[in-house]
This record gives C-alpha cells, structure tokens and sequence, in this order.
C-alpha cells in the first residue's frame, strides 16, 4: 500500500527508464553539455576583446581585461 508516494522507487513504478529513454537522456545530456561550453567559450571570448573608455575630464583610459586582476 503506498501513500502519498511512499514505498516507492523508481525501480518499481510503471513506466521505467528503458533502453531507447537511456538513450535519449544521454543524447540530451551530451547536446546541453556542448552548448554550455559554446556559451562559456563565447562569454570568454567577450571579456577578453571587450574594451571601455572612461573619460575623466580630459584624460582617457581605456579598461582592458588585465586591469581586473581576478580575471587574469
């Protein structure tokens, strides 16, 4: 008798992960893991050829990202 969820497993409920599910999650899996890693690539990429000028009356300096020393 289960309650409310309890007494049960995934191993015992209808509907368990399958060979073709396994297969998928891992396909998911590998196609999020390369897109996180494009778009930490990509962020990585900005930061580094981002460039800010600051004007401080007549003097410009120009910020790069060696200027931040956690970064380098």
């Amino acid at each position: 008798m289960s309650y409310l969820g309890v007494g049960v497993s995934p191993g015992n409920v209808a509907g368990a992960p399958t060979k073709l599910n396994e297969g998928k999650v891992r396909l998911t899996e590998l196609i999020l893991r390369c897109f996180v890693c494009a778009l930490a690539l990509i962020s990585a990429i900005l930061v580094a050829t981002d460039t800010q000028v600051k004007e401080v009356f007549t003097i410009q300096k120009k910020a790069k990202y060696t200027d931040m020393k956690a970064l380098v």
